[in-house]
C-alpha cells in the first residue's frame, strides 16, 4: 500500500510530504491525545472551523483523545461589538498559551490555526509536536487584498480611528502567523500554492506536509444521493454559488457573470447559499436591480445543504484564493460541475480531472461562457459530466485524510 508522496520542490533536506488522498494508511499505534486550538466559534457553519471538527470527529472515531480550546472557550461572553470582537482575537494567543502552560502534561500534539499560538516550546513549557495548520495561508490572502484594494477601491474609506486600528490588528495578525510559523515543528498546508510561498518566498525550509480537505462518508453520501436526478437538474438551468458574499470570493464579478450567462441562456437562473450577509449588501454589488430569477440564502443549516442544491445544475466559484474550497468538493460531490477560478485551493481540486472547467482568475467573459456551456449541453453529455465531477469527489475523504495525517504526527514524535 502506498504511504506518502514525496516531492522535492526545493533541495532542503527536510522532507516535503504531500499528501496522496487515494491511499489509506493503518497502524496499530497507541492513541495520541491532540488538541485543536482555533480562534473561531466551534460551529460547522464556519467553513474554516469545520476542518478541526470533522477531524476531530475522526480522530475521536479512530481511538485518540482529542480536546479544543476556541473563541468561546477563551471568551464565554457573547459580544455584538465589532471592536471587543477583533480585540478578542488580539488576546486569544495569550489566553491559548496560558491553557497549555496548565496542561502541558496532557497532550502529544497541538494542531493551531496558524497564528493562534505564536510561542517557542519551551515558553509554553510542552515538549510534543506542535502543528501550525493554515486555512488558508496569510501571505496569500494578503496579496489579494493588496490586489483588491487597487481593484476596486472602497467608496467610504471609514473613520480615521477605524483605519488606525486595523492596521494596527493587520500587523499584530501578521507578526503572529509569522512566528507560528517559525516556532513550530509541523506546517499543515491545504494545497501546493501555499507550500510554494513558503519555499520560494519565505525562504523556509520548515518541515511541511500538503494535505487536502474532505468529506465525511455521511455527508458524502447525503450529497451524492440526489445526483440520480440528473434530468430533472439538467431541465432547470440552474447555477448555484455556495460561500460568504465577499470581493474574494467574487463578489464584484458576479454582476457581469449573470449578464453574461444570461445572454446565452435567458432561462438561466441563479441560487447564492449561505452569504452571510444581508441581501441588499449582495443585491447592492450586482447591480441589477432585484432580479426574479435569483434567489438568496443568507444562511442554512449544513444538513439542510443536499435539499438545497436538488434543482441546480451547475455550481460556479469564481473565488481568488482559498484555502481549499470545500464547497467546490460538496457540489461536486453532488454530482454538479462546478466552474471556478483556477486558484490556490480549487485548481487542486479541478486540475487533473476536469481542467476545462478552471478558468483564470478575473476572466470574467471566459468564466461566464464555461457555465454558459453546461447549461447548453445535450443531457448525454451532461450526464457524463456529472458522473466526472462524482468521480473526483470521491477522491477526497476525511477518514483517509485523518488517519494520514496522524500517521506523519506519529512519525515526527519518534
Amino acid at each position: 500500500m502506498r504511504k506518502w508522496r514525496s516531492r522535492a520542490l526545493s533541495p532542503e533536506s527536510n522532507r516535503t510530504l504531500i499528501l496522496d488522498a487515494a491511499s489509506a494508511l493503518t497502524t496499530d499505534a497507541r492513541p495520541l491525545r491532540i488538541l485543536v486550538i482555533v480562534n473561531g466559534e466551534w460551529d460547522p457553519r464556519f467553513g474554516a472551523v469545520r476542518v478541526w471538527i470533522e477531524l476531530a470527529a475522526e480522530w475521536t472515531k479512530a481511538g485518540n483523545l482529542v480536546e479544543k480550546f476556541c473563541l468561546t472557550d477563551a471568551f464565554p461572553r457573547t459580544t455584538k461589538s465589532s471592536a471587543l470582537a477583533a480585540f478578542r482575537l488580539l488576546l486569544f494567543p495569550f489566553r491559548a498559551a496560558r491553557f497549555v502552560r496548565a496542561n502541558a502534561d496532557r497532550f502529544d500534539v497541538i494542531d493551531a490555526h496558524i497564528g493562534v499560538l505564536p510561542f517557542s516550546k519551551k515558553s509554553l513549557r510542552w515538549k510534543g509536536l506542535l502543528v501550525a495548520r493554515s486555512v488558508g495561508f496569510y501571505r496569500l490572502y494578503e496579496k489579494f487584498e493588496k490586489a483588491a484594494a487597487k481593484r476596486w477601491p472602497p467608496a467610504d474609506k471609514g473613520k480615521l480611528s477605524g483605519r488606525i486600528f486595523y492596521s494596527f490588528f493587520k500587523k499584530r495578525v501578521r507578526a503572529a502567523s509569522e512566528a507560528s510559523v517559525k516556532y513550530c515543528d509541523l506546517l499543515n498546508l491545504p494545497n501546493r500554492a501555499e507550500l510554494a510561498c513558503v519555499r520560494n518566498e519565505m525562504q523556509l525550509t520548515k518541515p511541511a506536509m500538503v494535505q487536502p480537505y474532505g468529506l465525511a462518508p455521511s455527508r458524502h453520501r447525503a450529497l451524492s444521493s440526489i445526483a440520480n436526478s440528473v434530468e430533472s437538474r439538467w431541465r432547470a438551468k440552474k447555477v448555484c454559488f455556495l460561500g460568504m458574499w465577499s470581493a474574494r470570493k467574487g463578489a464584484h464579478d458576479w454582476g457581469q457573470i449573470i449578464q453574461g450567462i444570461r445572454a446565452r441562456v435567458p432561462s438561466a437562473r441563479f441560487l447564492f447559499l449561505g452569504t452571510m450577509v444581508e441581501d441588499r449588501l449582495v443585491l447592492n454589488d450586482l447591480n441589477l436591480g432585484v432580479p426574479d430569477f435569483l434567489e438568496l440564502v443568507p444562511q442554512f443549516a449544513p444538513d439542510d445543504l443536499p435539499g438545497l442544491l436538488t434543482d441546480c445544475t451547475v455550481g460556479a466559484f469564481p473565488s481568488y484564493v482559498e484555502g481549499f474550497g470545500l464547497a467546490v468538493i460538496e457540489q461536486l460531490a453532488a454530482g454538479l460541475p462546478t466552474v471556478a477560478y483556477d486558484a490556490p485551493g480549487p485548481g487542486e481540486v479541478l486540475r487533473d480531472a476536469l481542467p476545462d472547467l478552471l478558468i483564470s482568475p478575473g476572466d470574467i467573459p471566459s468564466f461566464s461562457e464555461a457555465v454558459a456551456t453546461i447549461l447548453e449541453r445535450d443531457l448525454a453529455s451532461y450526464q457524463d459530466l456529472c458522473q466526472r465531477s462524482a468521480n473526483v469527489a470521491e477522491q477526497f475523504s476525511w477518514p483517509r485524510i485523518a488517519q494520514n495525517t496522524l500517521e506523519e504526527y506519529r512519525l515526527r514524535l519518534t
